[in-house]
């Protein structure tokens, strides 16, 4: 029997970490207990990338059998461990002034014979983290960004009209530069690159380069067997040339674009997957039945296409007799703080159920670049006293269970593992009939609520619902406990194993 390498393409992995990266953590840390060989590999450049695996492995969120690359990592040669540099803050000539609310990362502003020339922050154990430079103007034209060793990883040179990238040096713990990108300061994508390292070679693309590095990476291992976890990958990963290879694409979110329910209106990325590049993959994988089927009435039956809905992991249930044991005017939600997620939705659905309820409260946990839009949001409706924005929780089944339901808002999901946390610690789900996810998991009205994409009115209504009635909210609650055999970790497993190994 061939002994295959089971193989994950995340673009990053982190602590706080979304949907994706959870499901592909989830998936590795089975896989290990079944292959002593599981690998993930990454292709975001992250500075602290050590640092954080580490940190994964010592919160036993990732299993330490699974086995984790990254591109910049093995382009740059860090893998030599160093003694972590500490660098003064005083320097010779230079003024230097404490930046003030820097407590845990401490930052600096030098100035020389009356120009500001440099701004450095050091990491809480003292190590600098990055130096920017600026111009006589007081303009930053360039940041240099060192390892969690304080050892010089990368320099980005800014242009000079939006104070954005547009030019990448990365080098390896010598200080050579080992290749440079080029990045579209409008876009912040990357654009040519050039190698200096093994044999220099210019690409058209970072991805074209990052292909190359992941067949030599491939070419190692005898029969590996690869997903793709993202959409960006998927060009790289139809093209690798492998005899002994197995392809798997995962599809973790919806295939259209707005307004997300039109089946005609696809997305580019997935018109090139099922039109070109479906042929050059063992398995397509969707998380739901609805989303294959409607693309199987685009594009045809295929008979690689599998579903295999993400598992509930949670084991211990809250039983009946403590359903009392939770906030019964708390409604939550965990999601980024995105404009996908639609957060505003809930928001204004929770200014009309304050109106009925005034104690009600709804908690929001989750990090995003959306936060200031929310907070103004949450003061324009008076909603300080009830709707608070709360940072990302590492307890989702405490923070569930304390809530008398949970709310689900999105444009669009590809599962929405949210659903099946809430409900598997009995607290039932309210959310709007998006695609996909919530119509294969809640059955409305008997373990939770689906209502009308955008009804606020009707969002709301369920939400008082189950905050004013106890015993309605009890039977929901002793309903949703079921999505756990519906979605056993057993039959999760059964089948990701017969596509990896």
């Amino acid at each position: 029997m061939k002994k295959r390498t089971p193989i994950i393409l995340v673009n990053s992995l982190d602590v706080e970490r979304g949907g994706i990266t959870r499901a592909s953590i989830k998936r590795a840390n089975m896989l290990s207990q079944h292959n002593k060989n599981v690998m993930i590999i990454t292709f975001a450049y992250q500075q602290y990338f050590n640092k954080i695996i580490q940190k994964l492995y010592d919160k036993n969120i990732l299993s330490k059998h699974v086995k984790v690359i990254n591109f910049f990592e093995e382009m740059q040669l860090m893998k030599k461990k160093t003694k972590a540099k500490k660098q003064l803050v005083k320097e010779k000539g230079y003024t230097v002034f404490p930046v003030e609310n820097r407590k845990k990362e401490p930052s600096y502003r030098y100035y020389k014979n009356g120009l500001y020339i440099m701004y450095k922050r050091f990491n809480a154990e003292g190590c600098i983290k990055f130096i920017d430079y600026m111009d006589e103007t007081g303009k930053r034209v360039r940041r240099e960004e060192y390892n969690e060793n304080g050892i010089l990883a990368r320099t980005r040179h800014m242009d000079n009209t939006n104070n954005k990238p547009r030019f990448d040096q990365y080098f390896d713990t010598s200080g050579n530069c080992i290749f440079s990108v080029y990045v579209n300061p409008k876009s912040d994508n990357e654009g040519r690159v050039v190698r200096f390292i093994h044999q220099p070679k210019e690409f058209t693309s970072l991805s074209k380069c990052q292909q190359e590095w992941l067949e030599s990476v491939l070419q190692r291992i005898k029969y590996p067997v690869v997903s793709s976890e993202l959409r960006k990958f998927t060009p790289m990963l139809a093209n690798v040339q492998h005899k002994n290879i197995k392809k798997i694409e995962v599809i973790h979110s919806s295939h259209l674009q707005k307004p997300f329910n039109d089946n005609s209106m696809i997305k580019p990325a997935y018109q090139s997957l099922f039109k070109e590049l479906a042929s050059n993959f063992d398995y397509i994988v969707f998380l739901t039945n609805e989303q294959k089927q409607d693309v199987e009435k685009v594009y045809g039956a295929n008979s690689n296409f599998r579903v295999i809905p993400h598992s509930t992991s949670i084991k211990e249930e809250r039983k009946t007799k403590n359903t009392l044991n939770y906030n019964p005017y708390l409604a939550v939600t965990l999601a980024r703080l995105h404009e996908v997620k639609r957060l505003e939705e809930a928001i204004h659905a929770f200014r009309l159920v304050v109106d009925k309820l005034p104690k009600a409260q709804y908690y929001i946990y989750g990090n995003g670049n959306s936060k200031e839009e929310l907070q103004a949001l949450i003061k324009n409706l008076k909603l300080q006293n009830n709707v608070f924005l709360k940072s990302y929780t590492n307890s989702p089944q405490t923070t569930y269970r304390n809530a008398a339901c949970s709310i689900l808002t999105s444009r669009q999901e590809g599962f929405a593992m949210v659903i099946t946390e809430s409900m598997a610690v009995g607290t039932p789900v309210i959310s709007y009939n998006i695609k996909y996810g919530p119509k294969d998991i809640i059955t409305d009205g008997i373990d939770g609520h689906l209502v009308e994409d955008g009804s606020r009115q009707a969002l709301a209504k369920k939400i008082i619902d189950v905050m004013e009635n106890e015993k309605y909210r009890k039977n929901l609650s002793t309903n949703a406990l079921k999505v756990k055999k519906t979605f056993s970790e057993k039959r999760y497993n059964r089948n990701w194993l017969e596509l990896y190994l």
